[in-house]
């Protein structure tokens, strides 16, 4: 008996195909109840059949697979993107700890992203206040599409909704980054620095060291040395590292 019901969404039927294959051949417990080619096409069919699994391509004509997300009140089932294309959208699925494959992918690849869906499915049933991380993505889309831009930030506590203008800079400790905002507030968050550098890199954020990412627009002025210092708004200097020290002048040079 299988313990995933999924859907196929994808405009190649090639590529419905050779996924229907994979699952069917290599992946147990998986059952493919049906499959659509457009965003239309798949809203009907998640109504209709309730899958416990989406695999939704990006990339569509017309309609890509986040206008599919945005139509649903509540996300009641998981998803894995399926894409071509190392796009700006995943830089908010991997910030969001959301599951993708990049096509053409393997087998132990397709089966790595069903064992984690099963992980999540279990961990729901013993946490059923938990937050969709959908949710937090949905959102974080929003920061890289609108011009008044928000960045949920996932805490222990829940999320805390914070608008991108407002962070000053952002510090790596370890696993975890420390992010301060312009009303001297702090707030610590469980992403590495790298997920805030490539999910904020086109919104006037520079990282200027291994442990400092800065936005831009919060910078007063910077102070010469050999990597020399970026003077914040908040009173901080943030070091910059010499290799660098050159990209972020450039990049500085445009403010």
């Amino acid at each position: 008996m299988s313990d995933i019901r999924a859907i196929i969404v994808d405009d190649e039927q090639h590529c419905i195909d050779a996924l229907q294959t994979m699952l069917v051949r290599k992946c147990p417990g998986v059952e493919v109840i049906g499959s659509a080619k457009g965003v239309k096409e798949a809203k009907e069919l998640v109504d209709e059949l309730h899958p416990d699994l989406v695999f939704l391509d990006v990339e569509m004509p017309h309609q890509n697979g986040f206008e599919l997300l945005k139509q649903f009140e509540k996300i009641g089932f998981d998803v894995i993107f399926t894409t071509a294309y190392e796009q700006y959208a995943l830089k908010a699925i991997k910030f969001n700890a959301l599951d993708y494959l990049l096509k053409p992918f393997s087998v132990k690849e397709l089966q790595d992203a069903l064992d984690r869906c099963r992980e999540k499915q279990q961990q729901r049933q013993k946490d059923t206040n938990s937050l969709s991380p959908m949710d937090v993505f949905l959102q974080n889309m929003k920061t890289l599409q609108q011009s008044h831009k928000k960045i949920a930030l996932p805490t222990i506590n829940g999320l805390v909704f914070m608008p991108v203008q407002n962070i000053v800079r952002c510090e790596s400790t370890g696993n975890y980054t420390r992010i301060f905002f312009t009303d001297k507030k702090n707030l610590m968050v469980s992403r590495p620095l790298k997920e805030f550098e490539e999910l904020l890199a086109d919104v006037d954020f520079f990282r200027v060291h291994n442990s400092h990412l800065i936005n831009l627009q919060q910078m007063q002025s910077y102070i010469q040395g050999e990597g020399g210092f970026a003077l914040m708004s908040d009173g901080a200097q943030v070091e910059v590292s010499r290799r660098r020290k050159a990209d972020f002048l450039k990049r500085a040079m445009q403010f």
